[in-house]
């Protein structure tokens, strides 16, 4: 069985000096344990974080120096906490938790993190560590799907629930259906287009007080073929943006060598 040298599991210590001889972009898969309706598993942000990195490798195909690590497997899921299927951890912890990775690749000699993040709620706490570890000379990249919103508006069939939120909707259920259909069960697909308070974008509300199911939108409009096209779009842009991180850290070191 042919070994995956970009799987940081995977390696021995000869493989790992190799590998970080290359100074490589680390990629950090990072989900959440949320509940998703009945059509997708509490653990669907960790499958689609996890895919998307094995994904992201095989894009690179080689030609910029990438290590993966392990799913970090819960997030800030406060909206969401009441949820039968929702087990969290708080920002702090996920800041923290993203700094001390950081500073351990930074013991390493390398100077990037690329987040794969595949639940919004871990957005700010991805942004704190981010000027976090800047002071310390690494820089984290947080990759939530970009390039996306032109896409998905070329093949959204259905409304958005909300102009800022979706979930276990038409698109997210799309992009399971794309890259792990054995994890979906459309026949429980619903559709679900709660009233929002009307302080919604000015007060914190968790979700279980205003709608019946965490689904955002409507689910029954998924299919394997939109989430293959959203998704082609999202690895291109991040396998370029990967490419250019990586060429920065070196920038960056022969800027402090020459004292520019």
């Amino acid at each position: 069985m042919t070994i995956d040298k970009t799987d940081i599991s995977r390696l021995a210590d000869r493989d790992m000096v190799k590998a970080l001889a290359d100074r490589p972009v680390l990629l950090l898969p990072i989900g959440a344990v949320e509940s998703h309706g009945e059509h997708l598993p509490a653990g669907t942000d960790n499958i689609l974080a996890v895919r998307l990195a094995e994904e992201l490798v095989r894009r690179i195909d080689g030609r910029t120096p990438v290590l993966r690590l392990p799913v970090l497997p819960f997030g800030q899921v406060w909206s969401l906490a009441d949820a039968p299927g929702s087990f969290g951890i708080s920002a702090e912890t996920v800041t923290r938790t993203i700094v001390e990775i950081a500073r351990s690749a930074k013991g390493k000699g390398l100077g990037v993190i690329a987040v794969v993040n595949a639940h919004l709620g871990n957005a700010p706490a991805i942004r704190d560590a981010q000027r976090i570890a800047r002071e310390f000379g690494v820089m984290v990249a947080n990759f939530f799907y970009p390039g996306s919103d032109k896409v998905i508006a070329s093949v959204r069939e259905r409304p958005e629930a909300h102009p800022s939120y979706m979930h276990a909707c038409e698109i997210e259920t799309s992009y399971v259906l794309h890259l792990t259909p054995e994890a979906v069960d459309m026949q429980e697909a619903i559709e679900n287009y709660p009233t929002f308070p009307e302080d919604f974008g000015t007060v914190a509300y968790r979700w279980t007080e205003f709608s019946r199911s965490p689904v955002l939108g409507d689910a029954r409009a998924a299919t394997a073929e939109k989430g293959r096209v959203i998704l082609d779009q999202v690895l291109d842009n991040m396998a370029k943006e990967i490419a250019v991180l990586y060429a920065r850290q070196f920038e960056r070191a022969s800027d402090r060598e020459t004292g520019g």
